[in-house]
């Protein structure tokens, strides 16, 4: 519920505006299998106080759209996980596995995100005996940070990044120089981190980290799952 809460504040300009949400349309913004799905979180946050919706009805997902907005329970909501999530120390790294970029992660992306106080959690080095996509969506709920490497432009990176987006985590992107040229066209617009070289991607990522979440100085220290 807090996903589909998160894409309806993403639609919202200001807080007084309703926003036309068509469930048979709209329902991949939640990671839904069909309309029917997103139209039961919406009800439920209906029923909760944390959305309105202007006509007063929830309709079929076959039906035409509805107008939503935010209460300001919803907004509260949003403000409280997001203190929440910024306050976690774990970092969780979305990236390619191949070897052609291990070198990103182990000289750049871990050491910058251990310079910067976070522990840093790449799924393929955590041992678990669970299914893997329910892993890997609690360790990003539980994260402060997502780090997301379209190098090689890999599906689950998009979705991982997605998913942080609608939980209202930071996300920084980065991309090996080049491999932009083929970023998906939602993606394209949000500011890259271009590299070559994983020495200047390592002092950009911590610059990029400063600037992103307050009070994140470079200092040693910090723990790698």
């Amino acid at each position: 519920m807090d996903l589909a809460l998160g894409a309806i504040e993403g639609m919202q300009l200001r807080p007084d505006q309703w926003v036309d949400l068509d469930v048979d349309r709209n329902y991949p913004l939640v990671f839904g299998r069909d309309g029917g799905e997103l139209a039961y979180l919406l009800e439920a946050l209906v029923k909760r106080g944390l959305l309105e919706d202007e006509g007063g009805l929830i309709p079929p997902a076959e039906l035409a759209p509805v107008t939503y907005r935010l209460t300001p329970e919803g907004w509260q909501r949003l403000d409280q996980l997001r203190r929440t999530q910024t306050d976690s120390d774990q970092a969780f790294v979305a990236m390619s596995f191949d070897e052609s970029v291990r070198e990103a992660w182990d000289a750049s992306i871990r050491p910058a995100l251990v310079a910067t106080g976070y522990r840093p959690i790449r799924m393929d080095q955590v041992e678990h005996n669970e299914k893997i996509d329910d892993r890997i969506i609690a360790e990003i709920r539980r994260c402060g940070l997502v780090v997301a490497d379209f190098t090689e432009h890999k599906h689950g990176v998009y979705f991982e990044a997605g998913f942080a987006l609608g939980l209202g985590i930071p996300v920084i992107w980065t991309c090996r120089s080049g491999d932009e040229k083929k970023a998906h066209f939602d993606t394209r617009q949000y500011n890259h981190i271009l590299w070559n070289d994983v020495d200047e991607l390592k002092q950009r990522l911590i610059d990029r980290i400063q600037a992103t979440i307050p009070g994140r100085s470079a200092r040693g220290g910090g723990s790698v799952l």
